[in-house]
């Protein structure tokens, strides 16, 4: 278990000159600030790199930056909300959601707590247990499912997956359609726009031609919202003809496992 103490490095009252710094009582104003001093060493793991820094309290909340950095070649979740903050012994979370970062990628939140706790303090300790999973960018194929244009249904479930169409544009030209990405599972849902494809009423599948290479990925219980365009050569898609939008192999699930940090 890593604990991480954050020391004032200055105390500033925000709003009052240098002269009434000195005053006693000064800690009672709701606006005293206290500003911490950053980590100097980076916390390290395997798996993960955390910096600490730019730490402020006042009576009324906390906050403080980490940038975390993917060692891995996999996703990690990273659940700020697990961490626990301790604070003259009283034990407080902030309130982030969950979110994944992506491998060999790094990125800074902001750490802010606004309740639980008289934060005008000089020190307080983060503990980071349970805070960290990590997710294989390799998932698993989920079930077969797909969309015809012009719908006959606007929602299907495949598996931990509910996608809906949302808007939608079709004619012999050009296919337009936005869905709206549901990820139900525990792990990290994967979306692979490469693999979607469009099919026609005979049968011939069509490529995704507009279709990004990067993998969308979405975290437990949350949505995002994917646009499919497909133009169509002169001739290629006969009047009143349908196409279909297929998922199959498009959406998969990985598995996530937690990791000591």
């Amino acid at each position: 278990m890593k604990r991480i103490n954050l020391l004032m490095a200055a105390v500033i009252s925000i709003g009052i000159t240098s002269q009434s710094f000195a005053q006693k009582g000064k800690k009672d104003d709701p606006k005293h600030t206290n500003y911490f001093l950053d980590v100097e060493e980076a916390i390290e793991t395997r798996e993960v790199v955390m910096e600490f820094s730019n730490g402020v309290s006042r009576m009324d909340f906390l906050k403080f930056k980490t940038k975390f950095t993917n060692n891995t070649n996999d996703f990690l979740l990273i659940d700020p909300s697990k961490f626990t903050i301790t604070v003259n012994g009283t034990e407080t979370h902030p309130k982030e959601k969950q979110f994944i970062l992506d491998p060999n990628e790094n990125t800074s939140k902001t750490i802010d707590v606004k309740e639980g706790a008289n934060f005008n303090v000089d020190q307080l300790e983060v503990v980071l247990d349970s805070a960290f999973s990590r997710a294989s960018v390799k998932g698993k194929p989920t079930g077969a499912g797909e969309f015809k244009m012009k719908p006959d249904k606007n929602s299907i479930m495949m598996e931990p997956f509910a996608v809906t169409l949302k808007k939608w544009r079709f004619d012999p030209k050009e296919l337009s359609a936005d869905f709206k990405i549901r990820y139900r599972g525990e792990g990290i849902g994967i979306v692979n726009e490469s693999k979607i494809r469009i099919r026609r009423e005979d049968g011939t599948v069509l490529k995704n031609t507009d279709a990004k290479d990067k993998l969308m990925v979405i975290p437990p219980m949350a949505t995002k919202t994917l646009t499919v365009v497909r133009p169509f050569d002169k001739g290629e898609i006969g009047k009143g003809e349908s196409v279909y939008v297929v998922w199959d192999e498009a959406l998969q699930e990985s598995d996530s496992k937690p990791i000591k940090v």
